[in-house]
């Protein structure tokens, strides 16, 4: 028997319960959000709701993932004009005006901390992806003449990534923080030369 999550249906069910857990987290928070609340959201049964995710943590995990592959498609297709530094500053500007969306985020980059939690193996790829993406660009960019040859790769993309990770949990705790211009900035720190 075909997974419900294959068949048109099935998939259907399952866009709407990731729609509806988003409403009811960014509704109530982690705390109001449960299987039972995301199930009346989205006009299913606890069951059926069951029946697509196990729980609340694989749920929100997943509807983190399918972000993700809808970003990741955005990225392919500025490849080769593409700017890491604008391109984040750019979802940064996004995640501003969605400060629940950046929230959800960050609760489960920190509950990703339990090896046993669904969004454990989640950020690691996701920071992984992120890690090779920039350290690509950097590369593409190095054999291009456009980037220091001096500039180490690795680190300038593990750099960056704690610095969009810093400044959106800065950002969260104070809104006048200019997420998007610490990116910006924080980018073109990191591509004026090697840190010794």
């Amino acid at each position: 028997m075909a997974n419900r999550s294959s068949t048109p249906k099935g998939r259907a069910q399952r866009e709407r319960a990731l729609a509806a857990a988003f409403e009811v987290f960014a509704r109530e928070g982690e705390r109001g959000t449960s299987l039972r609340a995301i199930a009346r959201e989205s006009g299913m049964s606890l069951t059926g709701l069951m029946h697509h995710f196990t729980s609340k943590d694989e749920l929100l995990t997943e509807l983190l993932r399918a972000t993700d592959e809808s970003a990741a498609v955005r990225w392919d297709a500025s490849a080769g004009a593409g700017d890491p530094g604008e391109f984040m500053a750019r979802v940064m500007e996004t995640n501003a005006a969605n400060p629940a969306w950046v929230r959800l985020y960050v609760h489960l980059a920190a509950s990703s901390l339990d090896p046993g939690h669904p969004a454990h193996a989640y950020f690691r790829e996701r920071f992984e992806r992120f890690r090779a993406a920039v350290r690509g660009h950097l590369v593409a960019r190095q054999a291009d003449g456009s980037a220091d040859p001096g500039l180490d790769p690795d680190f300038t993309a593990a750099a960056f990534l704690a610095l969009v990770e810093g400044a959106q949990l800065q950002g969260l705790n104070d809104p006048s923080v200019d997420v998007p211009g610490l990116v910006r900035r924080g980018w073109r720190a990191l591509l004026a030369g090697p840190v010794g």
